[in-house]
């Protein structure tokens, strides 16, 4: 047995190497009562309980077996500390108390929630699984070394189970939004009670709208009588269709603003789009080229000749 990886198991129970069957239990008995990790310990980080338990429960089950004991005689000379560990825990796991009375905060849980744009407007109600520690109900009140035994938690105390909490989202939620919902996180053993759930918003990415900050944007087709007479034009929106007034001499590219339906409060930017008529009749044609002659209207390239 290398010493690099070896383990002084009497120092960890605390006990001497000529330590009788009794004298083990009730050390293990001692430390598990105090620091199992069914029992909440102020100032004391879950995860390292958990490890001071996981070689409290190597120690004594290697002590308490005779034949394995015997063998771990052979190399425990050599490596034996000599100092007496009732205290180890507490320098080891960091469980010194500023204040025996002061209560330990639970943990907060973090979790990412994606919603649609229509969601986003309107707010929604959405399920959460959280995966918590659950006291263990097998072994519960057991003495120690039956818990050890327990099938369902091997004598953790606890086990893990699933947790649907059911969110109830506001409206006008926009991507990257936090909101923090108190006493629903998962379940903290340490400090014996709920931390909040902080749900970070992201928004999922649609079809036709795109979002600009918190404006939602858009680009809407019309027809060049509706720009050049001016019409009125059903528009999509995240949560249906609105009626757009379109002004006369509408140019494309031009862009009309729906005030409060973004974001959280924000606005609609509606982009025109001029589509030109494909399918024209000889008549139609012919009204296009009359159109031609009697337009006052300049050159449109005007003005880049001017520039060269």
């Amino acid at each position: 047995m290398e010493s690099k990886a070896f383990k002084d198991y009497y120092y960890t129970l605390g006990i001497s190497s000529d330590a009788t069957p009794q004298e083990i239990q009730g050390a293990y008995n001692d430390l598990y009562e105090k620091y199992g990790p069914h029992i909440s310990v102020s100032g004391m980080d879950p995860e390292m309980l958990l490890k001071a338990y996981k070689d409290i429960s190597e120690a004594y089950e290697v002590l308490m077996d005779p034949e394995k004991r015997k063998e771990y005689d052979k190399h425990c000379s050599p490596h034996m500390q000599k100092v007496d560990l009732r205290a180890l825990w507490t320098k080891f796991s960091g469980m010194q108390k500023k204040k025996e009375d002061k209560k330990v905060k639970a943990v907060d849980t973090e979790i990412e929630v994606e919603v649609t744009l229509r969601e986003a407007v309107k707010g929604c109600k959405k399920p959460a699984s959280l995966q918590e520690p659950k006291v263990c109900d097998s072994c519960a009140g057991l003495k120690p070394v039956q818990r050890m035994q327990c099938p369902n938690c091997r004598g953790l105390g606890y086990s893990v189970a699933e947790r649907v909490q059911d969110l109830d989202l506001p409206s006008g939620m926009f991507d990257k939004m936090v909101i923090r919902q108190p006493e629903l996180g998962k379940f903290d053993l340490a400090a014996g009670s709920r931390g909040d759930l902080v749900i970070r918003i992201k928004l999922r990415q649609h079809p036709l709208f795109n979002v600009l900050g918190r404006d939602i944007t858009c680009t809407v087709p019309v027809t060049i009588y509706e720009a050049v007479l001016g019409a009125e034009v059903e528009v999509p929106t995240a949560t249906g269709k609105v009626i757009m007034r379109v002004q006369p001499k509408t140019q494309t590219g031009q862009v009309y603003r729906l005030k409060g339906l973004g974001l959280a409060g924000a606005d609609q930017l509606v982009t025109v789009e001029i589509v030109t008529p494909q399918q024209l009749s000889d008549d139609e044609l012919a009204m296009y080229r009359r159109l031609k002659e009697l337009s006052r209207d300049p050159n449109p390239r005007e003005s880049l000749y001017s520039k060269l």
